[in-house]
C-alpha cells in the first residue's frame, strides 16, 4: 500500500462558524499555519467565494500543489483534493477533510487527511508518513491557536 494516513481530534474554544470559516479562508492561511511546516503559502485561484468546485494552490517545500473544493456543507465540513506533480506527473494526491460540530465547551474539530504516493515516492512512505502526520499536527494546533487568540466572541453552546 501507497497511502498515508493522519486522523486527529481537536477541541477548540470558538463557535463552529468561526472554526469553518477559517478553515475555508485559503488566500489567508499565511496569517496562522506554521512558518517551519511543509507549506508556504495557499492561493485561491478561481473567482468568487470558496464553495464547491473553488480551485487553490498550496505553494510547499517539495513544489506546488492543485487542487480543489470537493465538498462543502457550510458549517460543517470541508474537503479539499489535491495533487503535486513532477514533471507533469502525479506523485502525491492528498485528500483534506474537516469536519465541525458544536459541543458544551466549543467546537469539535475531526481532520482526516489521507494521501497516494506515486513513484519514488512510494519508497519513501514511512518518511512521508511521520513528515505528514506532524504537518498535519502542526497545521491543526495552528488553526486552534489563531481561533482561540482571536477571542471574537463567546462561544456557541452545543446544538
Amino acid at each position: 500500500m501507497s497511502g498515508v494516513r493522519a486522523e486527529i481530534d481537536e477541541i477548540i474554544d470558538c463557535t463552529v462558524e468561526q472554526a469553518f470559516e477559517r478553515a475555508i479562508d485559503l488566500s489567508h492561511y499565511s496569517d496562522w499555519m506554521p512558518r517551519n511546516g511543509v507549506f508556504k503559502k495557499s492561493i485561491q485561484t478561481s473567482d468568487g467565494p470558496v464553495g464547491l468546485g473553488t480551485e487553490f494552490v498550496d505553494q510547499g517545500r517539495m513544489g506546488t500543489f492543485r487542487g480543489d473544493v470537493v465538498e462543502f456543507h457550510r458549517p460543517s465540513r470541508v474537503v479539499f483534493n489535491e495533487t503535486l506533480r513532477w514533471f507533469g506527473r502525479p506523485v502525491v494526491e492528498a485528500r483534506l477533510q474537516y469536519e465541525f460540530r458544536a459541543v458544551p465547551r466549543g467546537t469539535a474539530l475531526h481532520h482526516v487527511a489521507g494521501s497516494e504516493l506515486h513513484g519514488l515516492l512510494r519508497l519513501m512512505r514511512p518518511i512521508v508518513a511521520v513528515i505528514g502526520g506532524g504537518e498535519r499536527q502542526r497545521t491543526v494546533r495552528a488553526l486552534k491557536r489563531s481561533l482561540e487568540s482571536d477571542n471574537t466572541g463567546a462561544t456557541a453552546p452545543a446544538a
